[in-house]
């Protein structure tokens, strides 16, 4: 080593400790990749290149441009670009001596833990915002490290971790990222009460992180997905099916652009409940193969997975054992190519696969199946205060005791989750149930089951609401279920708009969250066929969107058909028109 080199060396260790220091930190925030980025010395020290004086100022404003368009990137949910503009921020940062290079550094990790949670990587994003707040605890981008360290926690299900970071997020919102983390924050504590499930508690959050995003949805789109996802998975709880299809389908087009990959699985995965509750299970299919395909571009495995694990339930559900077989062997693979990684907690893997594993064993009256994991992964549930989780995990508990014959031990569980559905007012996950734990709630209702003097009432009037429940859905499942009853009606409504047959089953495809695309795929036309129709039903219904000729339609109460219906309907105007 020259003298150069050791004066330099010496410099950076007596007179520049905080910016050795920063870069420590930041080496552990960010990893191997920093250090590719920007290789240290022979011992181990960052290179230092004295800057001229006359470019100090304007790299410190370019650093100052940069991290402002790094902000305008997490607003956007663009994480990948973010990352990009952050990359470059770290190398000027070394460059620029002065005071303030720990607060730059701190703000750095701490947009870095941002855009590592819209990746999904949790562990590195925790990782990254703790250190942020090592670096500097009152550094601009503070509020967005908190944000951070509190989603992990919940996702973690550390109940005391999660309240020990606040945000302090109050008054008004100076800036579009402080707005959206205060968003962000909200939508934590919605997710929170519904995992407990205080469902009216998260639905009133979730609907103030909804206020709220209108704040910077000329920006980001996406950024009311969250707090909407959660409203949506109330309503569908409490069997208001209709009320969160309509909230939800108009956003689809937006997740397919940009998201979090927590809104983006909870919207899929509830529409793709919604239309299997429908009956429409082939719609169901294509979105959740949507959502795989999404979570394989935007390399998501979660999404992948829980993607895979409901396209399981509904093969089954349509007696297809081998589509099924086949989607848990993907989900197996997936889930031991991400394991080793760490991006993703294993105890949700572990759900996803025993929860598959479970309704495999169901479907199969000779298949064999470890019980004791379910109910592992039922207490690990509990042990989170993930309560909406353990319950789907216990009715599978149930239906399993039930093919073993253990009549008394599957009573005994159905009424305890029934007391707590009775309490959170939970609906619909029971009437989503199998058919053996279907006909026990039947025989409850009907007063065959012993039940405690004092619960009996409200337990037997539950389950008399679950069972009309599930018979309504069975009938509404059926082709052509429910439309002929008020054909006259129907036929006065689509008279007064004018809609063909055609349109009037194009419009009711849009309002099942389809594209184009899809539609044409779907029926079976060109998809300038598709754009043409949806032109003329725009201009008759006097809408702008096709967001708004969906509302308009259900206003009007159009019929929806059943998906071979709809075919059949298209078949008999074309050969009509020929």
């Amino acid at each position: 080593m020259n003298e150069a080199s050791v004066g330099c060396t010496q410099a950076l260790d007596t007179d520049a400790c905080p910016a050795r220091a920063a870069w420590v930190g930041m080496q552990m925030a960010c990893g191997p990749a920093l250090r590719r980025t920007f290789p240290l010395g022979v011992d181990g020290h960052l290179p230092f290149v004295p800057p001229a004086r006359n470019q100090s100022t304007a790299s410190a404003a370019r650093i100052r441009l940069e991290l402002a368009r790094a902000r305008h990137m997490l607003v956007r949910l663009d994480a990948a670009e973010a990352l990009v503009v952050l990359q470059r921020v770290e190398r000027q940062i070394a460059l620029v001596p002065g005071q303030d290079v720990l607060a730059l550094f701190s703000e750095v990790a701490a947009m870095r833990a941002a855009s590592l949670v819209l990746q999904d990587d949790v562990t590195a994003a925790l990782a990254a915002a703790l250190s942020a707040l090592r670096l500097h605890a009152h550094s601009p981008a503070a509020h967005v490290a908190r944000s951070v360290c509190r989603y992990v926690y919940w996702h973690l299900g550390d109940m005391t971790q999660l309240e020990a970071p606040t945000s302090g997020e109050t008054g008004e919102y100076p800036d579009r990222l402080r707005a959206a983390t205060a968003v962000f924050d909200c939508s934590v504590d919605a997710m929170t009460e519904l995992r407990q499930l205080h469902l009216n508690s998260a639905q009133a959050l979730a609907e103030h992180a909804l206020n709220m995003a209108q704040y910077i949805g000329d920006v980001s789109p996406s950024i009311d997905v969250l707090p909407a996802s959660i409203i949506g998975q109330v309503l569908f709880e409490r069997g208001r099916l209709e009320e969160a299809h309509a909230l939800i389908a108009p956003r689809l087009p937006h997740l397919r652009r940009a998201g979090m990959v927590e809104g983006v699985l909870r919207c899929y995965s509830l529409l793709a409940r919604i239309a299997a509750a429908r009956g429409q299970t082939g719609h169901a299919l294509a979105l959740l193969i949507e959502a795989e395909e999404l979570a394989i571009k935007s390399r998501w495995p979660r999404l992948r997975a829980a993607s895979l694990a409901q396209q399981v339930a509904i093969h089954l559900g349509m007696g297809s054992a081998a589509e099924a077989t086949g989607c848990a062997r993907r989900l197996e693979a997936q889930i031991a190519a991400c394991v080793p990684q760490g991006g993703m907690p294993s105890f949700e893997m572990a759900r996803y696969l025993a929860i598959t594993q479970a309704r495999l064993a169901l479907a199969r009256p000779s298949g064999t199946f470890g019980v004791q994991q379910l109910q592992n992964v039922y207490r690990d549930c509990v042990s989170r205060h993930d309560y909406i989780s353990a319950v789907e995990v216990a009715l599978l508990l149930v239906e399993m005791q039930l093919q073993q014959q253990r009549q008394d031990e599957a009573f005994e569980l159905l009424a305890t989750l029934m007391l707590y559905a009775v309490a959170a007012g939970l609906l619909q996950t029971f009437v989503d149930c199998g058919d053996s734990v279907g006909e026990l709630i039947e025989k409850l209702g009907r007063g065959e089951m012993p039940l405690p003097l004092t619960d009996a009432h409200s337990l037997r009037a539950y389950a008399s609401l679950i069972d009309a429940r599930r018979k309504r859905a069975r009938h509404l499942s059926q082709p052509c279920g429910g439309v002929d009853a008020n054909s006259n009606a129907h036929r006065g409504l689509s008279a007064a708009t004018g809609l063909s047959n055609r349109e009037r089953v194009i419009v009711g495809l849009m309002g099942q969250g389809m594209t184009n695309k899809q539609i044409a795929m779907h029926l079976r036309i060109a998809p300038e066929t598709v754009k043409s129709h949806a032109k003329h039903l725009y201009t008759k219904l006097s809408v702008k969107n096709r967001a708004e000729a969906v509302t308009v339609a259900a206003r009007l109460e159009l019929p929806r058909f059943s998906e071979k219906e709809a075919a059949d309907r298209v078949t008999r105007a074309h050969v009509g028109s020929l």
